[in-house]
Parts: structure tokens; C-alpha cells; sequence
């Protein structure tokens, strides 16, 4: 069973780091809020503006920069990117969409000092730059971005991916979550109104499994049509709190996020999306914190 001090380890850092570029933690959506969940496009409701993807084929650029930063009892890690990504959309049916993810580029991909654990003997070591090259893999999707585990679990992409050991299967992880899409608001938003909304849910982080309430506010900025397109300027910001006992002492983890995302209402298409989160986890007299930044922007490719 995990414990901090696990969590901890240096051979551990590494798999936190893929875990929480990939957590939804990082930009929390609530899916308690009420609110039209219609499986059509974008559209301008009663109550406000919807935000969907579009059910079609289609191709999109991510050009992604990361940075990673760790401090614990042991020290501090640092991790940070700049690479770039292709999401091969399609309609997978049923209000849901199929997005195929490759890497093209890599510009940078610099990890911290014995972040990733020494190859065991007889094992030839892996340049995790070369293995994010040559990552491919796909996920399902509703048509807000949400994962789809079962419809994902089932693809073949994904019984490949199981394949994969050590540092190609972490890097796997931390690709499919820098480059998915963003994940958009289930409710309708209203121009220059806050929603404010709530979720509870378990949380696997690294193998300790957590019970998590959030509270997470979201705002439609603005929609700016000076490009001839109507794009969507939405803000979040999340806090996420939770703890279990394990023997006789308490784990807690907490983590506050926010970010903006700008999405096309005509083309159905994300355009960019920031997000900072910190993520402190501790028990007792041992802590971690965690801090992420991601900014993609999304073209037709």
C-alpha cells in the first residue's frame, strides 16, 4: 500500500509526474452542475453557451510546453518540454469521439536528476526524449473531452500500450495527458457570469487511492468574433482537498488549479488551453509539493 514516504522515493518522482500531467485534477469540469448535456456541436442556448466538440473526422496540431517542479524532504526535481503533437479525430458513435495521438516533434524534453529509476541489470537504458518520439496511443471521448475508460479500455491502442515497461510505459501516460484535449464545461455558460460547481470522487495517485471533494468555478470571459470566428474565452479555478487514514496516520492531499481555455464556437475546436496547478501531499512530517504548468495551442493540421 502507497505511503508518502513511497511517494517520496526518487524512483517515484518520475511516475508523479506523468500521473498528475495526465490527473483531471488539474482542470476539474464538476459534473454535478446542472445543465443541458446535449450530444449536438457548440450551441447558443437559452440559459447560455454550450461548449461540445464536433462528432467528425478531423486533425489537430498540439503545440505543447510543460514544466514540472518537485520538493520534498529529499529535494528538488524539475522537469520541463516543448514538443508537438497530432490528434486524429473521429466519430467512435454514440455521442462519443475516438482521438488518435502521435508525437511529430520534440524540441525539448529535459528531466531532473535521477528522476527516472536506473535500469535493471541487463536492461538497455531508455533516452526518454527518444520515447516520447515515438509515442502513439488513443483514448475515447465525450463530446466535452471527458474520458470514456470503458470505451477506452477496450481500444486496441490500448492493449498495446500494456506492452509497454519502465520508462516507455511512463512516458506513454505523460503523453496522452499533455496532449489530450481540454476538457470543457458541462454546463451552459452565461458572458460575464460565474458557475460555481461541486464533485466528489476517488482519486488514484501512484497507487494511493483517495477520496476527493472539489469546488470548481467557471467564467465565460468573453466571445471574440474579430478573427470572423467566435471564440470563447473561459476561466477556471478549482480546489480540491481529501484524506485517508492509513495505520494511525492521516494522508492528505490537496491541490488548487486554474487555467483558461479558448475554444472556437464555429469549428467546434479547441484553440488554447494554460493551466497551473499545486498539488501538496502529506502525513505527518513528511510533504510533498507539486507544481505543473501546461500551455497548448491547437491548429488544423
Amino acid at each position: 500500500m502507497s505511503t508518502p514516504r513511497h511517494l517520496l522515493r526518487r524512483s517515484a518522482v518520475f511516475a508523479l509526474f506523468v500521473a498528475l500531467a495526465s490527473s483531471p485534477l488539474a482542470c476539474k469540469k464538476g459534473a454535478d452542475t446542472a445543465g443541458p448535456d446535449a450530444a449536438g456541436g457548440s450551441a447558443d442556448q437559452a440559459a447560455g453557451t454550450e461548449l461540445r466538440y464536433k462528432a467528425s473526422a478531423y486533425k489537430l496540431r498540439a503545440d505543447v510546453k510543460f514544466s514540472f517542479k518537485a520538493t520534498s524532504p529529499q529535494g528538488v526535481n524539475e522537469a520541463s518540454g516543448d514538443l508537438s503533437g497530432l490528434l486524429d479525430v473521429t466519430d467512435a458513435g454514440g455521442g462519443k469521439i475516438k482521438v488518435g495521438l502521435s508525437v511529430a516533434e520534440v524540441r525539448e524534453f529535459v528531466l531532473g536528476k535521477d528522476m527516472l529509476p536506473p535500469p535493471k541489470e541487463g536492461e538497455t537504458p531508455v533516452d526518454p526524449k527518444a520515447a516520447v518520439q515515438g509515442f502513439t496511443g488513443a483514448f475515447v471521448a465525450d463530446l466535452r473531452g471527458e474520458l470514456d475508460e470503458a470505451g477506452t479500455k477496450a481500444l486496441p491502442e490500448t492493449a498495446a500500450a500494456k506492452e509497454k515497461k519502465g520508462v516507455e510505459a511512463a512516458v506513454a501516460g505523460f503523453a496522452t495527458g499533455v496532449l489530450g484535449l481540454p476538457e470543457l464545461p458541462k454546463a451552459a455558460l452565461v458572458e460575464g457570469k460565474t458557475i460555481e460547481t461541486t464533485e466528489r470522487k476517488d482519486e488514484n495517485l501512484q497507487g494511493l487511492v483517495i477520496p476527493v471533494d472539489t469546488t470548481s468555478k467557471f467564467t465565460l470571459v468573453k466571445i471574440d468574433s474579430s478573427s470572423g470566428k467566435r471564440v470563447a474565452e473561459v476561466k477556471y479555478e478549482s480546489e480540491s482537498s481529501g484524506a485517508v487514514e492509513q495505520g494511525k496516520q492521516m494522508i492528505t492531499l490537496d491541490v488548487a488549479a486554474e487555467g483558461t481555455v479558448l475554444f472556437n464556437l464555429d469549428e467546434q475546436l479547441p484553440v488554447r488551453r494554460t493551466s497551473s496547478s499545486t498539488t501538496n501531499i502529506s502525513a505527518g512530517q513528511m510533504a510533498i509539493e507539486i507544481v505543473n504548468t501546461i500551455d497548448s495551442a491547437f491548429t488544423p493540421a
